[in-house]
């Protein structure tokens, strides 16, 4: 298994200069919508290429995830994004091949059998030890998580009308409502409040993809029925993401997190990507023109040569301490 995570890691190079010879885990997740959403669809990235799943499978069709040599575990957003892959699948055949339905619904009863009690509500825990600095307590909830479960759930009761789907993503929300300290998802940086990826509760980490992820989930749990929490929790979100931009930007890349401020912490290509194809999703969610300049912006920065080579050397140099 040590020759798979340095296979990843030489793949996480290779990517910045060739994209298309991406491995599984580093591969390009382009927008998925062009224009606001007005109902419950699919997904806001195109997850297809997260179907070919390159690890060993549970007994009843659970993708397991191996990390820095422990066991294969359960990863909540190992599973979810799977079951977005799978999703998109069945959309584009029209809701017609029942077992990607099967599948997708089976990702789905797992969030709903393995939820657990957190404050505030419901959720699931990720078991991993990250780097010592980060002070996470295995195991940990993350709005990450959260927000991609809400996002898978909402679509099972979309496919199924089981209310058992709604109840536990209306649930799920509950920790948004919270600060870290609380037991919690929400940190300040800088006054602004963030929605965690890592709960690190002695400063903000403010993973950038994982609270654009947790938007996408509160904004479906809106588009499904309604729910004015869901519709809060989006605009506070939003209004963050807002102010938090700048922080993000290093003038030819952008930063993975803010934990390390004032300090950079470069992103890898496939992550620099994501969140520029993220935001042009959170545009056209929106509206708001500060996350299409953003996100024009950075694509920018990932098609000069000179930006993806400064922004390499510099990550392989001071950027190594968190990997996934």
């Amino acid at each position: 298994m040590k020759t798979d995570i340095i296979k990843n890691y030489l793949n996480k190079i290779l990517t910045f200069y060739l994209p298309n010879k991406a491995g599984y885990w580093n591969t390009i997740t382009p927008c998925n919508v062009s224009s606001k959403p007005k109902e419950l669809s699919r997904y806001y990235l195109d997850f297809s290429s997260k179907v070919n799943y390159p690890g060993k499978f549970s007994d009843n069709g659970i993708p397991l995830f191996f990390y820095a040599g422990k066991a294969d575990i359960q990863h909540p957003t190992v599973i979810a994004q799977y079951a977005f892959g799978l999703f998109e699948k069945l959309f584009i055949s029209k809701f017609s091949n029942k077992e990607l339905k099967n599948k997708f619904l089976i990702q789905a009863e797992w969030f709903y059998k393995n939820q657990v009690d957190v404050k505030g509500g419901k959720g699931w825990y990720i078991s991993i030890d990250y780097h010592f600095e980060y002070r996470l307590t295995n195991p940990w909830i993350s709005a990450m998580a959260q927000g991609e479960a809400i996002s898978v759930l909402t679509r099972a009761f979309l496919l199924t009308k089981d209310e058992r789907y709604e109840k536990l993503a209306i649930d799920a929300i509950g920790p948004f409502e919270y600060e870290v300290q609380e037991g919690g998802l929400v940190n300040y940086f800088k006054s602004i409040p963030v929605y965690e990826e890592c709960p690190t509760p002695h400063k903000p980490m403010a993973v950038l993809n994982g609270l654009i992820f947790s938007l996408y989930g509160l904004y479906d749990l809106f588009l499904l029925n309604k729910n004015s929490r869901a519709e809060m929790l989006f605009n506070t979100g939003i209004r963050s993401l807002i102010k938090l931009l700048p922080y993000f930007d290093i003038k030819h890349w952008t930063n993975y997190y803010l934990f390390d401020h004032p300090k950079n912490y470069y992103s890898s290509f496939t992550y620099h990507v994501l969140v520029t194809e993220q935001l042009k999703a959170i545009y056209f969610i929106t509206g708001e023109n500060t996350f299409l300049e953003y996100s024009e912006r950075w694509e920018n920065y990932s098609k000069n040569y000179l930006n993806k080579t400064r922004a390499l050397f510099a990550k392989l140099i001071h950027s190594n301490k968190f990997s996934i």
